[in-house]
């Protein structure tokens, strides 16, 4: 008699088990709701201007070196040394085209033995008909032509998006204070 007790037991819970699992299968496949897409393709250009305490441009720069690491031996490629920038972003390669808006983030020397870089930002873009920002991340080498970085995430019109940033050095002037352009080209799936 008690095993038929625990037979039936077994049974409701068994039951009711299956009965939670088709409700949330029901519950997940009926939602409708739709989340609007963002442009497939974006393009802007990234500007930046290193602090140089022996030109002092504290008037007019956007990225800062941190300290290098605490080591007594050769670093000829920097490794460990961090870079924080907050770059205008424009629709073409000069400082002075149309603004879109600023690119936040860091970027890591994470190469001994070459220069690579770890790159972690967002593009907040403010301007034009697409606004909302961008999350892309990703190592490079700074000896490649065409840098890949990946779009993780992004809010506003770029809700949901996710693909590949393709980067590019357009313009690097080494006279201090040190200044670079950077061409992206994003391909965004949402």
């Amino acid at each position: 008699m008690a095993s038929g007790k625990l037979e039936a037991i077994c049974v409701a819970v068994l039951l009711a088990f299956a009965a939670c699992t088709v409700r949330a299968i029901h519950a997940s496949s009926s939602c409708t709701r739709k989340l609007p897409c963002g442009p497939k393709k974006l393009s802007f250009y990234m500007h930046n201007t290193v602090y140089d305490p022996t030109v002092d441009n504290r008037d007019y720069f956007n990225s800062i070196y941190g300290l290098p690491p605490n080591i007594s031996f050769p670093n000829p490629f920097g490794f460990g040394i961090m870079n924080t920038f907050e770059d205008p972003l424009t629709v073409g390669p000069s400082n002075t085209s149309m603004a879109l808006g600023k690119a936040q983030g860091f970027y890591v020397l994470n190469g001994y033995k070459e220069y690579t870089l770890f790159h972690l930002f967002t593009a907040n873009i403010t301007e034009g008909q697409s606004k909302g920002t961008i999350d892309i991340f990703g190592q490079l080498r700074e000896v490649d032509p065409v840098r890949l970085l990946t779009v993780v995430g992004g809010t506003g019109a770029f809700l949901g998006a996710r693909g590949l940033a393709s980067c590019t050095l357009v313009e690097m002037d080494h006279t201090p204070p040190a200044k670079w352009t950077l061409s992206f080209e994003l391909d965004l799936y949402y």
